[in-house]
């Protein structure tokens, strides 16, 4: 038969398992790194790639995005985004989460054809900083929000095709 003390200590123990747990969580990583392979290349084909890995998320968003399934799954997918925000550390930061987000979302929509609005893909990425990334970010930011509207589909699609599992730390 347990005494109480057997009881505290069982529970702290536990606490403190989970803590350590929690702590070896990285909450931060760096948006640069998802594309440090393209360090190096010259500007035009770092456009290319990007834009084709911009393409082939839509792609593969077009046939299983609406907006109720998206509804089911912002939250995750905020959450996962996050990660690779720096909030706060300065303006700039800000602007390219807001101004990616918002590109990001109206440009799934256009591509899904909602409220009669259509783009053909492929979508050049031209298109993209010439007509929906807004003038204040700067040229050397450019990649940084192109980068944040990929990520945004991969976690999108990802998050629509493997469904969260409710689970627990047991």
């Amino acid at each position: 038969m347990k005494n109480i003390n057997d009881y505290v200590v069982s529970i702290q123990e536990n606490m403190e398992k989970k803590i350590e747990i929690i702590r070896g969580i990285e909450y931060h990583y760096e948006l640069e790194s998802l594309i440090k392979d393209l360090n190096g290349l010259p500007d035009t084909e770092k456009d290319i790639v990007l834009e084709n890995l911009l393409n082939k998320y839509l792609e593969l968003l077009k046939p299983i995005y609406t907006k109720e399934k998206f509804k089911e799954v912002t939250r995750e997918v905020d959450d996962i985004t996050d990660f690779f925000a720096d909030w706060g550390e300065d303006e700039e930061d800000d602007y390219i989460v807001s101004e990616g987000d918002m590109v990001a979302d109206d440009l799934i929509c256009k591509v899904i054809g909602d409220n009669d609005r259509n783009i053909q893909l492929p979508v050049e990425l031209k298109y993209l900083k010439d007509y929906c990334i807004t003038s204040l970010i700067s040229p050397k930011l450019m990649d940084r929000v192109i980068t944040w509207i990929i990520l945004r589909y991969a976690t999108t699609y990802y998050c629509l095709t493997n469904p969260k599992k409710i689970s627990s730390i047991k």
